[in-house]
C-alpha cells in the first residue's frame, strides 16, 4: 500500500494571465513545468510531490533536458515524468545540487510505483554527494518517473540541476551472471573498499556459539544463502572447497564485530555495474544481539539472510520496510532468525519516501534466471 504523502501547496508565478487561467496555473495538479526551450533546456521546473502529480519533463530532438528545481524542506519531494521508455534505452540522470547544504537523492521509477534505479552518492567514498544514474531500462515499455529528495535524516534543502540524456536503445539490457565467493578463511589486511582494513581469523562457530560444529555451520548457511537466489543466475563458491576464481567475482568475508551492524557492503552497486565488489559479515557480533539464544539453525538463518541481503546490494538492491523480505532494514534484530525471502515491498524511509521494490524482477534482469 503506497504512503500517503501530503501536497505540497506550493504556487507557480504567473503574471498578467487572466483570472481563469491564472487558477489553473496556480492549482497545478501535476505540477508546474515552465516552458521549455529548443534546445531541451528549462528553469524554475516545481516537481510533484506524489507519482499522480509528477512534472511532464519536455526533450529536445537529441533527447536531452536540463532544468532546475529547488528542496524547499526536508520532506520535500519532487517527481518528474520523463515520459514513455523501453527496454534497451539508455538513462543518464545527473543531479547536482547547486547549494552547499543540499545533499540530494534520486530514483527512477516505472509507472506502477516500483524502483528501478537509485543512486545517493555518484562515487562510494562520499567524496562527491551528487547522485547519477545511468542506467538500461530492462522493465516494460511505459512512462518512467524521476524522484530527487534529500538525503533522509541530514535535514539539508536548497537548490539543484538536472540533466537527463535518454539514448534510445543505446544500452544493453542482456543479464549478466554473477559469481559470489565465500571467503571462510579469513586475512590480514583484507581491504573493502569505502569501508576499511581488517584482520579476520579463520570462521570458527565457536564464536557464534557453537564449538565443534564449524563445517555444518558453513555448509548450512551456505544452503540458506544459495536458497534465497534460487532460480537466478548466481554461482555460490566457497574457501572450502574452490579455488578463488580468477574471473570477475564478488567476495563475502565473515568474521570481526561491529557496533553499528551485523554486515557492511562496498556500495549500493546500481545494476550490478562492477561485478568485483566485497561485503564483510561481521559474524562475531551475532551472539547476544537477540532477545533470546538462538538455536543452530536459528544462528545459520540469521547469518545465511544476511549474507543474501549483503549480496543483495552488490547486486543493486536497496533497503525495504517489510519482515518478510530480506531487504528489510526496520523490523529488528530477531527478524532475521526466520526465513526471509526476495519480494515486493515499500521502500524504506531511509532510502525514498515514495516507492516499491520488486526485488525478484530486479534480480532476474539484473543476473537473469536459470535455464533462461
Amino acid at each position: 500500500m503506497r504512503r500517503s504523502i501530503p501536497r505540497r501547496f506550493e504556487h507557480c508565478r504567473a503574471i498578467g494571465l487572466s483570472a481563469a487561467l491564472f487558477a489553473l496555473l496556480t492549482l497545478c495538479p501535476a505540477g508546474c513545468p515552465t516552458s521549455d526551450t529548443s534546445d531541451g533546456t528549462a528553469s524554475g521546473m516545481d516537481g510533484g510531490s506524489t507519482f499522480d502529480q509528477a512534472t511532464p519533463v519536455a526533450f529536445n530532438d537529441a533527447g536531452a533536458t536540463t532544468f532546475t528545481d529547488t528542496i524547499a524542506t526536508s520532506s520535500d519531494i519532487d517527481l518528474f515524468d520523463l515520459g514513455k521508455l523501453a527496454p534497451g534505452d539508455r538513462v543518464r540522470i545527473d543531479v547536482q545540487a547547486t547549494s552547499a547544504d543540499l545533499d540530494p537523492v534520486a530514483a527512477l521509477f516505472d509507472q506502477r510505483d516500483y524502483v528501478h534505479a537509485f543512486n545517493d552518492d555518484r562515487v562510494p567514498d562520499a567524496s562527491n554527494l551528487n547522485p547519477l544514474i545511468d542506467v538500461t531500462i530492462r522493465g516494460a515499455e511505459g512512462n518512467y518517473l524521476l524522484g530527487v529528495a534529500s538525503f533522509p535524516a541530514t535535514n539539508t534543502t536548497g537548490p539543484y540541476r538536472v540533466s537527463v540524456q535518454i539514448t534510445r536503445g543505446g544500452g544493453d539490457a542482456t543479464p549478466q551472471p554473477q559469481t559470489v565467493f565465500l571467503n571462510w578463511q579469513g586475512g590480514s589486511s583484507i581491504v573493502l573498499e569505502n569501508v576499511g582494513t581488517f584482520d579476520l581469523a579463520p570462521f570458527d562457530a565457536a564464536s557464534v556459539g557453537f564449538p565443534g560444529r564449524t563445517a555444518a555451520m558453513k555448509q548450512r548457511v551456505q544452503q540458506i544463502a544459495a536458497d534465497r537466489y534460487a532460480g537466478f543466475n548466481l554461482l555460490l563458491l566457497n574457501s572450502d572447497d574452490n579455488a578463488e576464481p580468477t574471473t570477475p567475482h564478488s567476495t563475502v568475508y565473515f568474521g570481526g564485530a561491529s557496533d553499528a551492524a551485523f554486515a557492511i557492503s562496498e556500495q549500493i552497486d546500481t545494476h550490478n555495474a562492477d561485478h568485483n565488489d566485497d561485503s564483510i559479515i561481521f559474524t562475531e557480533g551475532f551472539p547476544g544481539s537477540f532477545r533470546h539464544t538462538p538455536t543452530f539453525e536459528e544462528m545459520a538463518t540469521a547469518i545465511g539472510n544476511t549474507t543474501a541481503h549483503e549480496i543483495g546490494h552488490l547486486l543493486g538492491l536497496v533497503h525495504t520496510r517489510d519482515c518478510d523480505e530480506l531487504m528489510d532494514t526496520n523490523c529488528g534484530n530477531d527478524s532475521i532468525l526466520v526465513a526471509q525471502s526476495f519480494g515486493l515491498g515499500p521502500l524504506d524511509d531511509s532510502v525514498f519516501p515514495l516507492g516499491f521494490q520488486n526485488a525478484p524482477e530486479l534480480i532476474g534482469w539484473i543476473i537473469g534466471l536459470t535455464g533462461g
